[in-house]
Parts: C-alpha cells; structure tokens; sequence
C-alpha cells in the first residue's frame, strides 16, 4: 500500500533540510572560528616600571585588535570605553596574597559624524584624532603613566604587578549594554601582564 503523497512531501522536506544542514555546518563554523580568532588579538607585550625625579612610572606595550563589529559600531557613534588596571601584590609564603595597591585609568573614544571627527578623552585630557586608529595609539602605547603612592611600599621587598586591559561594556549607554552582554565580540580583555619587582631596583627612565 503507498503512502499518501502528503507524507512523502513531509519526508522530501526532511531529506532536503538534513542536506542543507550538512552543507552549511562547515561554513557556519569556520565563520565563528574566524570571527573569534579576529576579538582573540588582545594582549600586553611589555610591561616596564621606571622612577623619575622621585614620581614612579609604568609603561606598556599592547596589541589590540578589535574585529569587525566593534569597529563598525564605532564608526556609527557607538563610544567605546578601555580602562586599564593595575594592582601590586604582595606575596605571602603562609597566608593569601595581600594587594598592596591598584589603580585604573579609563579612555573614552567616539567618532562625530557632523564633524568627521574622532576624539579620546580620559580624566581632563581631551584631543581629536583622525582615525579609531590614532585614537587608540594613546592606549596601546602606554608611556609613563604616573603612579600613585608607591612611597607606602618597602623599598627592598619583593612585589607583582598585575596589569590587564578591557573593553569596558559597563560604561556604554544602556542600549548598547544589552546588544554587548549578546556578543561575544565585546568581550575583549587582555590576559594580566605580571612584573616581579623591587622598589629599590626600578631604574630611572631614560
């Protein structure tokens, strides 16, 4: 006895969708393999301490890269909030390691369309850029950044700095949290960078 040709169009259907799925599985996952490869560029290269006329001072290296869809909602307005920061440890052989200090310092960039112009700011620096690009060698090229109460730390003990860096998503306009919380393509934090250190030992810079 046959089947009623409305099963067989059922059946068809199946076949046709379990095909498709077979064929575009491949091409989906290389495309979310690419894409977390591009938000997986984020890392400090170099972490240096140095000490001028009696202030401290850190510099860092960093790569970034931001993947296509930060990049795009940058460039439609969307501000886009990095905030580095620093934490000195002090290590313990019997007890928890005790943090000694830290530190953050977040920039602001955004592009105005009317102007076509990017700007970074953060505390009361402000100044235009031309590109997200420039914008961003601010950040990446970290140069004596100032640190604060280093005087509290015993000059011949033995400290680890901590410093990461992060797309900070909890700063955005409400709207924009909600699409970031959804991406992983804002997810974007470098791994902490670490520096054994004496205080007794950092160098003036040159």
């Amino acid at each position: 006895m046959s089947k009623p040709s409305g099963q067989w169009s059922l059946v068809r259907v199946f076949l046709w969708l379990c095909l498709l799925s077979i064929i575009m599985l491949p091409i989906l996952w290389t495309h979310v393999v690419n894409g977390q490869q591009e938000q997986s560029g984020a890392r400090i290269e170099s972490l240096d301490l140095s000490r001028e006329r009696g202030n401290y001072l850190l510099s860092a290296n960093i790569s970034l890269n931001l993947g296509n869809e930060v990049r795009n909602a940058a460039e439609r307005g969307v501000p886009l909030f990095f905030t580095i920061s620093l934490e000195i440890i002090r290590p313990e052989k019997f007890w928890f390691d005790k943090t000694e200090l830290s530190q953050r310092q977040t920039w602001r960039i955004q592009y105005n369309a009317l102007l076509r112009q990017w700007r970074i700011s953060t505390g009361d620096f402000s100044t235009p850029e031309l590109s997200l690009d420039d914008s961003l060698q601010h950040i990446v090229h970290l140069d004596n950044w100032p640190l604060s109460n280093f005087e509290q730390l015993e000059s011949n003990r033995l400290y680890e700095a901590r410093l990461r860096l992060e797309l900070d998503t909890s700063l955005l306009p409400r709207p924009f949290q909600i699409n970031a919380f959804n991406s992983s393509a804002w997810s974007l934090s470098t791994p902490w960078k670490n520096l054994t250190f004496r205080v007794s030992d950092i160098k003036p810079g040159s």
